[in-house]
């Protein structure tokens, strides 16, 4: 069964048949590591569920750095949100760190979903919910930890992957230099 016909399972809200309609429309998708799913500046028509392997979001500054704002691990969620909720060009880019395994789900296959009944309606809103929930999660944890705290946190939750996100780009996400996460690594030796 596929991974994400198991986790809409767990919800427990859908008949077998409506489980049987989502494993007719969730398509694998394989990405090599460094290959994009989105680019900003193209419309994002499909939500993604993490088989296997990490992707990141993120955006350029206005003097052209690059800005990790989220990493997505396996049995997640991800999608240029914005761009595919209100389907207008992205303003990040969303990029696999390792070779990705995907379940992709298009904005009208979804729009059909929540078209059949009240349930599919219902598992959307759940999982907006978890989204908004994990963002502000992340906005709170920039007000209220210490960069060290945050990355604790993060090995915490995911040590497995961790060693594969390049420590640039988790300097990036942590908010810190490469040369502080560098400290911090050493400090928690």
């Amino acid at each position: 069964m596929k991974s994400i016909i198991k986790a809409i399972q767990s919800l427990q809200l859908l008949p077998e048949a409506e489980l049987l309609v989502l494993n007719s429309l969730v398509k694998p998708r394989k990405l090599a590591k460094n290959d994009f799913f989105i680019r900003e500046g193209n419309v994002c028509r499909e939500m993604v569920f993490i088989d296997s392997g990490i992707l990141r979001s993120f955006y350029h500054t206005a003097e052209g750095t690059e800005v990790t704002s989220c990493i997505r691990f396996e049995q997640e969620l991800m999608s240029a949100f914005s761009s595919f909720i209100t389907q207008t060009p992205s303003e990040e880019n969303i990029q696999a760190l390792v070779e990705t395994e995907l379940w992709v789900l298009t904005y009208d296959e979804l729009q059909s979903l929540y078209s059949r009944s009240v349930e599919w309606q219902q598992i959307g809103r759940i999982l907006t919910e978890m989204q908004y929930v994990d963002s502000e999660k992340r906005i709170a944890s920039f007000l209220k930890q210490s960069a060290q705290e945050r990355y604790e946190s993060l090995i915490c939750e995911h040590a497995l992957y961790v060693k594969y996100i390049p420590q640039h780009y988790l300097a990036s996400y942590l908010g810190i230099t490469p040369r502080h996460l560098s400290r911090l690594r050493k400090a928690m030796i």
